[in-house]
């Protein structure tokens, strides 16, 4: 969750220095509410892939327009990725 918030200040940073003003709203996260190991790895996971999507869609929006984004959006795209590979160990490790 701290790195979440991190990565959340870091936006906003850029938002602002970009000129914007980012939303105060803090977002709906679905649970399932089964907390097992696997199913909150399996929540995580989810997360983490959705993050790679997002930050993908950034990527594509700026290519071409600003190298600061993209390579912005690279560098969360890896992070996320990154994630991603850990808790696919972890599962696989409980299962």
């Amino acid at each position: 969750s701290s790195e979440s918030l991190l990565h959340a200040q870091g936006a906003g940073e850029l938002l602002v220095s970009l000129g914007g003003h980012p939303s105060q709203d803090i977002s709906i996260i679905d649970e399932s509410n089964d907390h097992t190991i696997t199913s909150l790895l399996q929540e995580s996971l989810d997360h983490e892939r959705n993050a790679v999507s997002l930050y993908k869609s950034l990527l594509s929006e700026v290519e071409d327009k600003s190298i600061y984004l993209e390579e912005y959006a690279k560098e969360m795209i890896k992070n996320e990725e990154i994630h991603s590979l850990t808790v696919e160990k972890m599962l696989r490790d409980y299962e």
